[in-house]
């Protein structure tokens, strides 16, 4: 936004408030989704993306599960290992390190692909540009910029998918699941500059 040069016969004031841009950039999105999983290859396909789904609970504070606001942003209790269902016991292939009952590794949980979204982003950047001009034409501008990224030094976050995994092939529960590791945007950056044009 150009800011209007108000109207005055002194050269000095008309220089000072005069060839002022103010410029601003507002970025405002959803979490991303993404999927946890089960480490290692439990359903013994041996392919390039062995991946097993955990079973999930949808009810109550599991309705999303995520712990809004915090570190550890998937909420781990609403997840547990595939039960054996409708299996017989001699087609249930039983997890080697846990002590629940009638879980089978061979079988695919209910939790489904990007099922759970992640943090949000708020990023604002700000910028104050003054012209100026030499002589008495545009010609040669000697522009002084101030420029702020993430001007509210807002943390915003990446999803946990560093974290994805809440239990390993044996079927123990897996350390940090869930735990957001990262930002996806910068820490509040202020940058000055003079910019020739002409």
């Amino acid at each position: 936004w150009t800011l209007p040069t108000p109207s005055t016969d002194m050269q000095v004031a008309k220089w000072a408030l005069g060839g002022w841009e103010l410029g601003t950039i507002i970025n405002v999105r959803s979490g991303l989704p993404f999927t946890t999983f089960i480490n290692g290859d439990p359903l013994g396909t041996g392919n390039g993306s062995p991946y097993d789904y955990p079973n999930r609970s949808k009810s109550g504070a599991c309705a999303t599960a995520v712990n809004s606001g915090q570190v550890a942003y998937v909420n781990t209790s609403c997840f547990s290992l595939p039960l054996q269902g409708s299996l017989s016991s001699a087609q249930c292939v039983p997890f080697p390190n846990t002590t629940t009952l009638n879980t089978c590794m061979n079988l695919q949980g209910n939790e489904g692909r990007n099922d759970i979204i992640g943090p949000g982003l708020v990023n604002v950047d700000f910028s104050v540009f003054k012209n100026n001009y030499i002589g008495h034409s545009e010609r040669f501008n000697a522009q002084f910029r101030l420029e702020m990224f993430n001007v509210f030094n807002r943390a915003n976050f990446n999803s946990p998918t560093d974290n994805s995994f809440m239990f390993d092939q044996g079927g123990n529960a897996t350390g940090g699941a869930g735990f957001i590791n990262s930002t996806s945007t910068t820490s509040r950056q202020i940058q000055v500059a003079l910019k020739l044009i002409f």
